[in-house]
């Protein structure tokens, strides 16, 4: 299930690159905007499970017009998209509803306003597909005592092993304990390739850190609903941080 909110900015706006999480934080508002969905927000955001796997992703899409050297600056066009895609239902309306009744919103100094709305079609997926990335997907690399080290490169020996490593623990705790394992997933990326994504660092925000990501088209071959959970839900990590939405292609 999808949505796309279609913003306005006052004027064009100059972003830095990760803007990401700024709307990662407009969503929040969203879930916090009504009484009703403050429990969602709590659930998801509180505290004492702010790490709790969450059953969304997002991409936003942007007319860039300029990238201003040596500033980590994007100047981009009065207009911009929202995307959001999630399988659960409740989660949908939320940040629907809360969108809705914010409007109006301000990122980075330049204040926009959300103009329309439209519900996307409803996919329903086959076991086997080609997708193209519509937000790059972002991988893990998890060593034997199940810590995360860096991210995977598209290029890697290992990343397809580490792609399914993530899908096998996204079912874990999204897909209703879905028992799969890492050979009943097909995955290949030979149309795929490997891009440097600038994140916000906090502890030195002049000097961001940098994410290897994946970008350009995926096939992926598992039980059907499988990779309908990753249609929905995105894939790898950083999914609800507005990484890994997939758009299907055939």
């Amino acid at each position: 299930m999808r949505f796309a909110a279609f913003l306005e900015f006052e004027q064009p706006a100059y972003i830095p690159p990760w803007y990401r999480i700024a709307f990662t934080s407009l969503l929040k508002e969203a879930l916090q905007h009504n009484k009703e969905t403050q429990a969602l927000y709590e659930y998801y955001y509180g505290d004492h499970k702010k790490n709790i796997p969450k059953p969304f992703t997002f991409a936003v899409k942007l007319d860039v017009c300029e990238k201003i050297s040596n500033s980590h600056k994007l100047k981009i066009g009065r207009y911009a998209t929202l995307y959001v895609s999630t399988n659960n239902y409740e989660l949908l309306s939320a940040f629907y509803n809360g969108l809705r009744s914010i409007r109006q919103y301000n990122i980075y100094g330049t204040p926009f306003k959300i103009i329309r709305f439209s519900l996307l079609p409803n996919i329903t997926c086959s076991s086997k597909g080609v997708f193209s990335i519509f937000s790059p997907i972002v991988v893990r690399r998890v060593s034997d005592d199940k810590k995360g080290h860096g991210y995977v490169n598209v290029n890697d020996a290992d990343y397809i092993q580490m792609l399914k490593y993530s899908i096998v623990s996204q079912c874990k705790f999204l897909g209703d304990s879905y028992c799969i394992k890492t050979d009943d997933i097909v995955i290949k990326t030979n149309a795929a390739f490997p891009v440097k994504i600038p994140h916000y660092n906090k502890k030195n925000p002049e000097n961001p850190e940098v994410i290897i990501a994946t970008d350009g088209t995926i096939e992926i071959e598992a039980p059907q609903e499988v990779v309908q959970l990753l249609y929905d839900n995105g894939i790898g990590a950083r999914r609800s941080q507005g990484f890994g939405m997939l758009e299907v292609m055939r």
